[in-house]
């Protein structure tokens, strides 16, 4: 349920004088001339004029605003990694099954993390299983699963070209060549640079321009 909205009229807009010298004794203050309605004092700028020195005054501003703290792998991160390297195994071996499996299992393993753990280890961790869950789908020849993988690994870290390559890969093992090369394309825009996505467009052009050679012979024959 959203929270009502407050009233115009319970509201009081005041003005406010902002000084950046570190050593004056007011740095943020009401201007020369200022009403002030019976309740509002100067003194209520006391605490907002406390943490105005401290900012101005601090030499390092990360003594002041702590970065964030770094997260650190533990038990669980190492269970994930292992399952997804032993999918690894299987997926060169071009066991698809089994690879399908383990991965399987590093990405449930990484998506059923407690929520007081850091959010960054359950997309990452999830996002590289179902990748390499899509690449096996492909390999099995489950074409909508690989598909559905890709996606889902697109939505949780879109500027990341694997999911678009994965994606691309899929379609195009579907026929939908037009779409498989938008999504290499839009993979492309994350990195330009990315070889694979090259070459993946390069492989699709390819393909369409066949198939419209093809169509095109085939109504010459028609006619």
């Amino acid at each position: 349920m959203a929270a009502p909205l407050v009233p115009d009229e319970a509201l009081t807009l005041l003005p406010l004088s902002i000084d950046s010298t570190p050593l004056h004794p007011a740095p943020v203050s009401f201007p020369s001339g200022t009403s002030l309605p019976s309740h509002i004092s100067a003194d209520d700028l006391k605490p907002l004029n406390e943490l105005a020195r401290i900012l101005l005054t601090a030499s390092n501003p990360a003594v002041v605003f702590p970065p964030p703290p770094q997260p650190v792998p533990n038990e669980r991160s190492v269970k994930v990694a292992r399952a997804k390297e032993a999918g690894n195994v299987a997926f060169k071996k071009q066991e698809w099954n089994d690879a399908i499996k383990l991965y399987t299992i590093s990405a449930e393993m990484a998506a059923s993390r407690p929520v007081f753990e850091a959010n960054i280890y359950a997309r990452d961790e999830l996002a590289l299983a179902l990748c390499n869950r899509s690449a096996a789908y492909l390999g099995a020849g489950e074409l909508v699963n690989a598909l559905v993988d890709a996606e889902a690994v697109i939505q949780l870290k879109r500027p990341w070209i694997k999911g678009h390559f994965r994606k691309g890969k899929a379609l195009v093992a579907m026929g939908r060549l037009d779409e498989g090369r938008e999504a290499f394309l839009l993979g492309l825009q994350f990195d330009p640079t990315a070889e694979d996505l090259q070459q993946a467009v390069a492989e699709v052009e390819e393909q369409l321009r066949a198939q419209r050679a093809g169509s095109a012979a085939g109504g010459a024959k028609a006619q």
